[in-house]
């Protein structure tokens, strides 16, 4: 902002020397400064008219911009919650899967101990079978045989 104080000792300084003109000389003299001055003034007013504009475009574009970074801004929250739900329901099915996989090895192990009791009942039953029905002459059998039998 203009110094009006700055704009009084200008206007002094330009009327000092018009003391030793003539009065004619005088009003020409001021005419040209006022013409001068109001030249200034309009140069200024234009240049504050063209950064009014300019300041009108950036506060829209500024505006504008912000309206698009909350846009965005709310479009990656959305994403972004998405995922975390997608994400915790795959952990949860995984957990899921994991639990029954779990379960079901367990399952199998015991089924495996079922399975070798039943196989080494099954083999003591033919190995007693097999002693039964073997012929009783010890001479033949081999050694192992017939502590089998015994």
């Amino acid at each position: 902002m203009h110094n009006p104080h700055a704009a009084f000792f200008e206007f002094r300084e330009l009327t000092k020397d018009l003391g030793e003109l003539s009065e004619a000389q005088t009003i020409m003299s001021l005419k040209f400064e006022l013409f001068h001055a109001l030249e200034r003034a309009h140069e200024h007013l234009d240049r504050s008219r063209t950064m009014e504009a300019e300041l009108r475009e950036l506060r829209a574009e500024t505006s504008m911009r912000s309206r698009e970074q909350q846009a965005f801004s709310a479009e990656l929250h959305r994403q972004l919650t998405e995922r975390a739900r997608e994400l915790a329901m795959v952990r949860a099915d995984g957990q899921e899967q994991l639990r029954a996989l779990r379960l079901e090895v367990l399952s199998m192990e015991r089924q495996c101990e079922t399975l070798d009791e039943t196989c080494q009942s099954l083999l003591v039953l033919i190995e007693q079978a097999a002693c039964r029905h073997s012929p009783t002459n010890a001479a033949t059998q081999p050694m192992a045989e017939a502590r089998k039998c015994a």
